[in-house]
């Protein structure tokens, strides 16, 4: 990993905790244009150059064109998806159709401005038994049907920015038969949203265990981003002191999640955690350097095996690779293989 690389993750523990960055940091990329347009590509590569252009901007860094278009955008994005959105849930509210909003839908909310969680679609569970009624009013709207019917999600697009993934179920056949089954009568758990008659919500450790599950399910495929793990860090931090971790440790444990759960708790916290950075900010500390700075506490503050999962968040880009989907799809089928040769 690279020096700008590590400021990225700087920038962003600054931008979810409000903190401003320190000054040796910002004058680097005040002055040199190469610097900073290496850290708009590290951050545009893993979608959150909403978030970083956002603390240079407030702490007076110039942008380059393309990133302030970037982050005017993204708040753009944010504002037409919440009103189409609610365009859309209130036609199932009319009709009877219940339904969960999942994934960045509920995630933005814990970020401290509109438009810092950059989001690409928006993702809704509902009611299957109205999945045509569903159709047909989405190209009543003008979307184009991109898939229906296929795998457990129905997905539409329509100019300039909408696209909706309308789940059936939050897992199905492709996908982890522990997770299909687990999630297979998720309804009985969901909560009603005050004011709604067919709106639900999960309770905050359910919430917790799907985003970590979903995580899990992209990190063992091509792989997912620092935005990934960052999300993490930011619903941890909301809501840390209310939830049951004793639940959420027995039920990761039963979706085969424990591990992964509890290193990427671990790891979140020590990368954006609001003291992570303690030692840079301190005055009597004046490096000659401030990006190897920034490299040097994490390193530090970091085992072998966790720098190892941040360098795999961090090479894997917001929506992972398709070298890496080959190469843990090898290593997965290399262990069935050799259990079945075992069991034989």
């Amino acid at each position: 990993m690279s020096t700008i690389q590590y400021d990225m993750l700087y920038l962003l523990s600054c931008g979810v905790n409000k903190t401003k960055p320190q000054q040796n940091i910002l004058e680097q990329y005040k002055s040199d244009d190469r610097k900073r347009m290496l850290l708009y590509r590290f951050s545009k590569h893993h979608f959150v150059e909403a978030l970083t252009s956002t603390v240079l901007k407030q702490a007076g860094v110039p942008l380059p064109d393309p990133w302030e278009k970037d982050m005017a955008k993204a708040v753009r994005k944010v504002i037409l998806f919440d009103a189409e959105r609610a365009r859309i849930l209130s036609f199932m509210e009319q009709r009877g159709i219940w339904y969960l909003p999942l994934k960045g839908i509920i995630l933005k909310e814990f970020y401290p401005s509109v438009g810092m969680r950059q989001m690409s679609d928006n993702d809704i569970l509902f009611d299957e038994a109205f999945a045509e009624q569903v159709r047909e009013y989405m190209v009543s709207l003008g979307y184009e049907v991109i898939s229906f019917g296929e795998g457990n999600h129905d997905v539409y697009e329509k100019e300039p920015v909408y696209n909706f993934e309308l789940h059936r179920a939050l897992y199905g056949a492709a996908h982890d038969n522990n997770w299909e089954q687990y999630y297979r009568d998720v309804k009985e758990r969901l909560i009603r949203e005050e004011g709604s008659s067919y709106g639900y919500h999960m309770k905050p450790e359910d919430f917790y265990i799907y985003i970590m599950c979903h995580g899990y399910k992209h990190y063992q495929g091509g792989g997912t981003g620092i935005r990934t793990l960052l999300d993490f860090y930011v619903y941890l931090e909301s809501l840390h002191s209310e939830m049951d971790f004793a639940y959420i440790e027995k039920e990761c444990e039963t979706l085969g999640l424990s591990e992964f759960e509890k290193r990427n708790r671990a790891l979140c916290r020590k990368v954006f955690g609001d003291n992570a950075f303690a030692e840079l900010l301190a005055e009597e500390r004046v490096p000659d350097t401030a990006a190897h700075t920034t490299k040097e506490i994490i390193t530090k503050a970091l085992s072998q095996e966790e720098l190892d999962m941040l360098q795999y968040y961090m090479t894997s880009g917001v929506y992972g690779t398709f070298d890496r989907r080959i190469e843990n799809n090898v290593k997965k089928y290399s262990k069935t293989a050799v259990r079945q040769s075992f069991v034989m």
